[in-house]
């Protein structure tokens, strides 16, 4: 393993953190913008909110390892300044749109050119070592969780200021200030350690694939509140108005929580065992998942979702770390896939079982996964934890 090179953590975080901001600046107005422009019924465009918002997340895990693997021949600095700009011009594209359909192909092409955290991930794992691996790629995922946390509200507001295509246009030229930002200060780092490392590295197995989805089922938990937002501000008797913005206020103060969750528990971690670590916060975030469910009012539903976040956003640097410096570009980017995946299928399995049953079904049926994925990660890894600490 290669010294750790902190410049190069840094900046790249500090692009990821431009990428997050204004891909969630966008995501907390999505879906009010296509209730707006939708023809078709409620119950019919509540699918279609989980499709659109769903669609980039799930292309993007199915490109993912393909993303990853480039990385060992072409220049990641490259491929993710090609992420950004794609997203410039589809954030762009979007804002000026009135068919549902056009935008899910939007969303969808938007997915397939990013690749750009797979990407991020694998710059930051190889600029790491050992001793800084966990902490590191906190860095990276909290330096996204920043822009999810800063991004919504701004993005609430720009919308009620200047409308959705005003907002969505700003969103665009605020990826492209990043795209010029990682251009001058993200450093490339030899192309032969890239190919010597990949070599050397183990390819993916029965661990990868249970780590896979444990973060899968942790980003599911993250994920797929936004899109139901709608309806959880209305079982409240919430207005419209009051919802939208209300809607980027519940959005900051969560991912607040969630930064500080993985701030904290990622330097715990080189304390104490990983793999007793990730099985504790996963069973405290998915029992709080469950408690959703009995939530009275406002106040209190916030208050155990910020708990929640701040558990289960942990999970996933914990689990990434175990596997980045011993994983070659093509596993690191199937694992980067399950948040990918997570990310696309939250808020489809949020609207598709909100669509045929109740908001209670939705926060247990999410929570019964994360247990399930939780217990199958805890058996196969029992009495292996130094491989994972």
């Amino acid at each position: 393993m290669n010294q750790r090179n902190y410049r190069n953590v840094l900046f790249i975080s500090l692009s990821m953190f431009g990428m997050a901001f204004s891909f969630n600046f966008v995501m907390v107005f999505l879906p009010f913008f296509i209730h707006d422009i939708s023809p078709f019924s409620s119950q019919e465009t509540l699918i279609w909110v989980g499709f659109i918002m769903g669609a980039p997340g799930f292309a993007a895990a199915l490109a993912s390892t393909f993303w990853g693997s480039l990385t060992s021949r072409l220049s990641p600095k490259v491929l993710f300044m090609r992420g950004l700009f794609s997203h410039t011009v589809i954030i762009l594209l979007m804002g000026f749109v009135s068919s549902l359909p056009v935008l899910l192909v939007l969303r969808i092409i938007q997915g397939i050119l990013g690749g750009i955290s797979t990407v991020g991930l694998i710059i930051v794992s190889s600029s790491s070592s050992k001793e800084w691996a966990s902490r590191d790629i906190g860095l990276f995922q909290n330096a996204m969780t920043l822009g999810q946390l800063i991004g919504p509200p701004i993005g609430a507001l720009t919308a009620t200021m200047l409308g959705y295509r005003g907002a969505f246009i700003s969103a665009s030229a605020f990826v492209f200030v990043t795209l010029a930002f990682c251009f001058f200060y993200v450093n490339e780092f030899p192309h032969e350690s890239r190919e010597t490392t990949a070599s050397t590295k183990h390819a993916m197995n029965k661990k990868t694939l249970i780590g896979w989805g444990l973060c899968f089922t942790a980003t599911v938990q993250l994920m797929f509140l936004p899109s139901v937002l709608p309806n959880v501000f209305r079982g409240f008797y919430m207005e419209e108005s009051m919802a939208i913005k209300s809607a980027g206020a519940v959005v900051m103060l969560y991912t607040a929580t969630a930064m500080a969750g993985t701030f904290l528990l990622c330097r715990l971690a080189a304390r104490v065992t990983s793999h007793r670590l990730i099985i504790t916060v996963g069973i405290l975030g998915t029992v709080l998942q469950f408690l959703l469910s009995l939530s009275p009012g406002v106040a209190s539903f916030v208050g155990v979702r910020m708990l929640q976040t701040a558990m289960i956003a942990a999970v996933i640097p914990l689990v990434f770390s175990s596997f980045a410096l011993d994983s070659d570009g093509r596993v690191i980017g199937f694992l980067n896939s399950s948040r990918f995946a997570g990310n696309a299928l939250g808020p489809m399995i949020g609207t598709s079982v909100l669509a045929f049953s109740s908001l209670n079904w939705l926060y247990l049926s999410i929570g019964i996964m994360g247990l399930l994925a939780l217990f199958g990660y805890a058996f196969s890894f029992n009495g292996d934890r130094n491989t994972i600490g």
